[in-house]
């Protein structure tokens, strides 16, 4: 349904559509880390980013975000929700909710919101 003609937006977060690089890997594997991918949008609640293969719903994934707030990375921890294929056998979409936040994960993502929610 479009938006405005009896659509009612369900989520409780505000997101920003920003692509930050990001590096994650499985909590279950963590030696096998993926160091660049790109994140599609974020919020409090969650994020989706890009992967190179499918993961199963409640995978728990660990994140590395850079921002041009810190020099340092930060971490925040996650379970899948859902990976969905966009270019056969190669890129797919992960949506992810947000574990526990740390106070660090959550004041950078409330300043990212702050800032790019008024440049959309």
């Amino acid at each position: 349904m479009i938006k405005g003609w009896g659509y009612r937006e369900r989520r409780r977060y505000i997101r920003i559509e920003k692509h930050f690089i990001i590096s994650y890997y499985e909590k279950d594997d963590p030696l096998i880390k993926h160091d660049i991918s790109q994140i599609k949008n974020i919020s409090l609640g969650g994020m989706c980013f890009v992967t190179a293969r499918s993961y199963v719903p409640s995978t728990k994934i660990g994140i590395d975000l850079r921002t041009p707030y810190l020099a340092d990375t930060v971490h925040m921890e996650g379970t899948v929700l859902e990976s969905r294929e966009k270019v056969r056998d190669m890129i797919y979409e992960t949506r992810l909710v947000f574990d526990q936040l740390s106070e660090q994960a959550e004041v950078i993502i409330k300043k990212l919101i702050a800032t790019f929610a008024k440049i959309q």
